[in-house]
């Protein structure tokens, strides 16, 4: 399990260290879910890596208002902390955080996971089947109707592709803590921009994730950074939430990846 540790005011992070640590895998956990849809990869501390991970704002126990800027200055306040060589790790929505702060930091990491997310400026239909019904679920937040779209997400495809009954019940019950803040909050623009312009040409070693029942539109994400510069690809079964569903082969993969990079 991870142990806590109040940072600032606004930032409590879980971690669980390594006995012999050589890196932090920084995580950043995606839309409605937090810090404990990572717990799949506590075994990764058994082999010199420490997990560093936190609730975003506006998400599982973290009551301050959901903010994405401020979230990435959070993990850039822990990327300097930190001790370690870090390696930012980010699923769905803190895939797309994750790749932002890569491109405004790229000196101050070792490699970045990422995993079912967006990459801005890329082709994206928002009204697709196999995408989140964002309008239909602001209008449930806005009613107070948490519990019902609790039980819709759960149940889409992002959130169950590849998952088993019970997988997907542990899921559901960390949605309990999910209260829609940031359906009700009005977004701003990000000061952390991700132009296709950069992407092409980062150092920053990147892992790209290709799960094999994940959106349509998420794996040509994947695809057109695969054509960055220094991109692997993770193939995996499963859908959106591998790391989750297939966790044993998805530690397995990253392990070997991170030992290419001499860490």
């Amino acid at each position: 399990m991870f142990n806590t540790r109040q940072v600032t005011d606004d930032l409590l992070v879980r971690y669980a260290n390594s006995k012999a640590p050589t890196v932090v895998l920084l995580c950043i956990h995606g839309w409605t879910l937090d810090h404990r849809s990572f717990e799949r990869q506590l075994p990764l501390t058994e082999h010199g890596i420490n997990l560093l991970t936190f609730d975003r704002r506006g998400f599982g126990r973290n009551s301050s208002p959901p903010d994405t800027d401020l979230d990435l200055s959070d993990v850039h306040h822990l990327v300097l902390t930190s001790d370690l060589p870090i390696i930012l790790y980010g699923v769905s929505q803190g895939a797309r955080l994750a790749l932002r702060y890569a491109q405004a930091y790229p000196n101050r990491l070792k490699g970045l996971i990422f995993q079912g997310g967006l990459a801005d400026s890329c082709a994206f239909d928002p009204s697709s089947d196999d995408e989140p019904p964002l309008a239909h679920y602001r209008k449930l937040a806005q009613s107070n109707q948490l519990e019902t779209l609790r039980d819709h997400w759960v149940q889409h495809s992002l959130m169950r592709a590849g998952l088993s009954d019970k997988d997907t019940a542990i899921l559901r019950e960390q949605l309990n803590d999910y209260q829609g803040l940031d359906l009700l909050t009005p977004a701003n623009n990000t000061l952390f921009s991700s132009p296709k312009s950069k992407r092409e040409t980062l150092e920053v070693p990147m892992l790209i994730t290709m799960a094999e029942q994940d959106s349509k539109q998420r794996k040509f994400h994947a695809e057109s950074l695969l054509r960055s510069r220094n991109a692997s690809a993770l193939r995996s079964e499963g859908g959106h939430l591998c790391n989750f569903s297939h966790h044993e082969n998805f530690n397995r993969d990253v392990l070997s990846w991170i030992r290419t990079l001499g860490l």
